[in-house]
């Protein structure tokens, strides 16, 4: 190294290095200046005209054994996804055995027959994932399902797999005690949590002791035997209450040669196909309950509100409905997270979902705060549901909602999965298939006065029930107050809480 350099020393060098690296810096800056940004890359990329939603043709056809088929071919892409669908959910439960049915669709990947020999639950997971895709067994309202995505060329093997799984599960006794083991390590993590609890009670105290106001808690766990799956194995799975759902690169007359040579020799039993409990909600008569969880870090904040059911006489105002929850609760910048969250910053949250039954629906609004906060959450979430019957959505505020619910299906018909459960949904609530194609006119259609009139209807203050999970004492005055008048308010401690009594508190011991 040549003197003077050696002479400069520490400093000297790092005096070097740093104008080095300033005029680095500059010349990375040059090319940027005076220059317009990529689009995609430095700035947004430009708006694109819209695009129509356009569905793949329909293709539904039942077997002679009662069977339905729904074919939607979409060539171009070598995928398929198919679904077994049984239209029996949690509301097809025993009386007083909640939990049943999604105990049962949890047990049939767990181990099956295939060939007449049993094949347990880790020798099927290979099998699935060696076709390139997993078994997805899932619960819901209306719904018991399977379902796998896999390339063109395994569909017959899916299929097979599938169907194997649905009709020959072995429900083994080790895998419910393993099933129900993971299941109430869960329900102590949910009941733990005051917005899960305030839900829940929410649920019991608007629908009463009906099928869709029932929750598998614990003790129910426990009380489930493997004849109890196997009894509703045999009542619900059966040809006439099931449908094979097959989207992606499939024609009709594919679809239809493969159930036939599947499903085809699938005889229905003798008896009548069973019916369903479907007896409409039956609220309680207090309007709020108090859930006193002391040592809880936040209130959980529940209300609910009649709404429409699935049947014919509904239909009418179905779209309504749709974007008046989407105003209230359908996103960031709906009513009731502007009020709860970006006004008042009482909650990282507030948002509404609402769910539709044969014997009608519900609307419910939930938010989580800190205790002391409570009462005010509460007010606001009442006032907005109410508010809506005298205050309509303006006309951007209306076009901000319905593209929220238009966006939200459109990305599900981009897959086949996506599409495929559309389908599933439309089956279960009992649906036609040709109202997927109305589904965006229908939305577009909804005015801010037809948006007023269904509140009118539906969210009067006197329909409205309420529940507030937390550590009551925490919650000062304010929420002291709430409990005037007593006769429409229920106090309880956690510890007395009983979801499968009326008056949602446990018996006094005799």
């Amino acid at each position: 190294m040549s003197g003077p350099l050696k002479a400069q020393g520490r400093g000297g060098r790092r005096r070097q290095l740093g104008g080095l690296t300033l005029v680095l810096a500059g010349l990375l800056l040059l090319p940027c200046v005076g220059r317009a940004g990529t689009p995609g890359v430095d700035e947004p990329p430009p708006a694109q005209a819209p695009r129509p939603l356009v569905l793949p043709a329909l293709h539904p056809s039942r077997l002679d054994n009662g069977l339905l088929l729904v074919v939607a071919p979409r060539p171009g892409l070598p995928v398929v996804s198919l679904s077994l669908l049984v239209r029996a959910g949690p509301e097809a439960d025993p009386a007083g055995r909640p939990g049943v049915a999604a105990m049962t669709t949890t047990l049939w990947p767990k181990g099956a027959l295939r060939a007449g020999k049993p094949v347990p639950a880790a020798e099927l997971a290979r099998q699935a994932e060696a076709l390139g895709g997993g078994l997805e067994s899932n619960s819901s309202w209306g719904a018991s399902t399977l379902a796998m995505t896999v390339s063109s060329p395994r569909l017959d093997e899916a299929a097979s797999l599938l169907v194997d799984v649905l009709r020959h599960p072995l429900l083994a006794a080790d895998e419910l005690e393993r099933a129900r083991a993971q299941a109430l390590d869960g329900l102590r993590v949910t009941l733990g949590n005051p917005a899960d609890v305030a839900a829940l009670a929410l649920r019991r105290a608007y629908w009463g002791d009906g099928p869709y106001g029932q929750t598998a808690l614990p003790v129910a766990l426990q009380r489930l035997t493997r004849a109890d799956l196997q009894a509703f194995q045999a009542k619900w799975v059966r040809p006439d209450q099931v449908a094979l759902v097959l989207v992606g690169d499939i024609t009709p007359a594919q679809g239809q040669a493969l159930a036939q040579r599947l499903l085809g020799d699938w005889r229905a039993p003798a008896g009548p196909a069973p019916s369903l409990d479907v007896r409409p909600a039956a609220s309680i008569a207090a309007r709020l309950v108090l859930i006193d969880m002391p040592g809880s870090g936040q209130s959980g904040v529940a209300v609910a509100a009649p709404y429409l059911g699935n049947g014919e006489a509904d239909r009418p105002q179905r779209y309504a409905g749709l974007v008046a929850n989407a105003v209230l609760g359908g996103g960031y910048s709906a009513r009731l997270n502007q009020e709860v969250r970006i006004k008042r910053g009482l909650s990282y949250g507030a948002s509404s979902s609402a769910e539709s039954h044969p014997p009608g629906g519900m609307f419910s609004a939930l938010a989580q705060t800190n205790h002391p906060t409570a009462a005010e959450v509460l007010a606001l979430l009442r006032a907005e549901i109410t508010r809506l019957a005298d205050a309509p959505p303006a006309a951007e505020e209306l076009a901000a909602r319905q593209a929220t619910l238009i966006g939200s299906f459109a990305r599900r018909l981009e897959t086949t999965a996506g599409l495929s459960a559309l389908l599933v949904g439309q089956l279960a609530q009992g649906r036609p298939l040709a109202e997927l194609a109305a589904y965006t006119p229908g939305l577009l259609a909804v005015t801010p006065v037809q948006v007023q009139a269904f509140a009118r209807q539906h969210w009067q203050a006197s329909g409205l029930r309420a529940v507030i999970a937390g550590d009551l004492a925490a919650g000062g005055a304010s929420l002291a107050a709430l409990a005037a008048p007593p006769a429409q308010v229920l106090r309880l401690p956690v510890a007395e809480l009983d979801l499968t009594q009326d008056s949602l508190r446990k018996p006094a011991p005799r």
